[in-house]
C-alpha cells in the first residue's frame, strides 16, 4: 500500500522557522505517514529511513526539519493535541448545557480522529518513548482536555443530573473510551461513522446520567 507522496525523492522540507504553506502541509503529511508506520511496525521497529522512503524524501530532508524519531513522535503528539483544542475543545466550549456539551465533545472527537488519522490517537498513548520534559508537556495538554470534560460533569452534578459517582473516574472512562476507539475501529468493527458516534455517545451518557422517571 502506497502511503507516501509521489514527489521527487530529492525533495527537502523548508526550515521550520518560516515555513511556507506548502511546507506546513508537507510536514503534516510527514506526521500522518510516520504515525501510520509507527502504529503498524511499532516505534522501535520504525526507522527514519522507513519514513523517508514512504515520503519519497531523503533522510537529510527529514533531518532538515526534525532532529530525530523521538522529536518526530513528540511533534506528532503536540499536533494531535493542537487539533483536539481547535476541533473539539474550542467549539464545544460555547455550548451552555453540560449534557449537550459532552455529547458534542464526543461527536467532534470521533469525527476529528477519523478525519486526521486514527493512528494519532493511538500514538498519544505512547508516552514512554518521550523524555521527561516532553512527557510533561504532553501530559499538561491532556490535562486541559480532561479538565474540559470534567467541568461538564461537575455542572451536571450541581444540577442533580449526574448519578452518584467519582467524577474523576467518570472523566477517565470517557477519555479512555474516546481514545480507545482507534485500537479497534474500523479493523474489528467496520460500522458506519455516524453509527459509531451515536453508539459511543449513548454508551457514555447512559453510564453517567441519572435515569429519568
Amino acid at each position: 500500500m502506497n502511503i507516501g507522496s509521489t514527489e521527487s525523492s530529492t525533495a527537502i522540507l523548508d526550515t521550520p522557522k518560516d515555513p511556507s504553506p506548502e511546507a506546513e502541509e508537507r510536514l503534516l503529511e510527514v506526521y500522518r505517514v510516520a504515525a501510520k508506520l509507527m502504529v503498524e511496525k511499532g516505534f522501535g521497529g520504525t526507522s527514519m529511513g522507513d519514513i523517508a522512503r514512504a515520503m519519497r524524501l531523503t533522510k537529510a530532508g527529514l533531518y532538515h526539519y526534525i532532529s530525530g524519531k523521538q522529536d518526530l513522535l513528540f511533534r506528532i503528539m503536540l499536533y494531535a493535541m493542537d487539533e483536539v483544542e481547535r476541533c473539539v475543545i474550542e467549539p464545544s466550549r460555547e455550548i451552555a448545557d453540560p449534557e449537550e456539551r459532552l455529547r458534542e465533545i464526543m461527536r467532534l472527537h470521533i469525527q476529528g480522529a477519523i478525519e486526521h488519522g486514527l493512528e494519532l490517537s493511538i500514538l498519544l498513548q505512547e508516552m514512554n518513548h518521550l523524555n521527561s520534559v516532553q512527557q510533561a508537556e504532553v501530559l499538561e495538554r491532556k490535562k486541559a482536555y480532561r479538565s474540559h470534560i470534567q467541568e461538564a460533569l461537575k455542572v451536571l452534578d450541581m444540577q442533580d443530573r449526574l448519578r452518584e459517582m467519582d467524577i474523576r473516574i467518570g472523566t477517565k472512562h470517557i477519555m479512555n473510551t474516546l481514545l480507545g476507539i482507534a485500537r479497534w475501529y474500523p479493523n474489528e468493527i467496520d460500522a458506519p461513522e455516524e453509527g459509531l458516534i451515536q453508539e459511543t455517545i449513548a454508551f457514555n451518557m447512559a453510564a453517567i446520567l441519572k435515569k429519568s422517571g
